[in-house]
């Protein structure tokens, strides 16, 4: 069972850096393309703001990454993981309903990391009864 719970990590790992390196590649035409156009603001401190969090996304991706690795060593990680994508849909859900977006553009997001802490605390729970049963 080891082995389907790093490679089911492994794929959500590797799905942050590409959707990181999809934000730090993001343009007015992707926007575009995606009829989005009009989120899309030129202004210096939104591309800033949203390579930055490109950045974040990727870097999250490679902790997952290791993670991965070997998930009974790193459980931790992955728990931490859970924790901050809980706080990333609270966050997402709250602000974007508040600040009055059309729910399309972060009910995704939402529940992209509601489903993403499912799978991760499944995958913490069968580390955390592995351990247990080893000990």
């Amino acid at each position: 069972m080891q082995n389907s719970k790093s490679k089911i990590l492994l794929i959500i790992s590797l799905a942050f850096m590409l959707g990181g390196i999809g934000r730090l590649l993001a343009n007015e035409s992707v926007f575009r393309f995606f009829q989005m156009k009009h989120l899309w603001l030129d202004d210096p401190f939104f591309v800033y703001i949203y390579k930055l969090v490109g950045v974040f996304v990727i870097w999250i991706g490679i902790f997952l990454f290791i993670s991965s690795q070997d998930v009974q060593r790193y459980k931790g990680m992955v728990l931490g993981s859970i924790l901050g994508l809980a706080l990333f849909f609270v966050v997402s859900l709250l602000t974007g309903f508040f600040a009055g977006l059309e729910y399309l553009y972060f009910i995704v997001d939402s529940i992209f990391s509601l489903f993403l802490i499912v799978v991760l605390y499944l995958i913490y729970r069968k580390a955390s009864a592995s351990l247990t049963s080893a000990q």
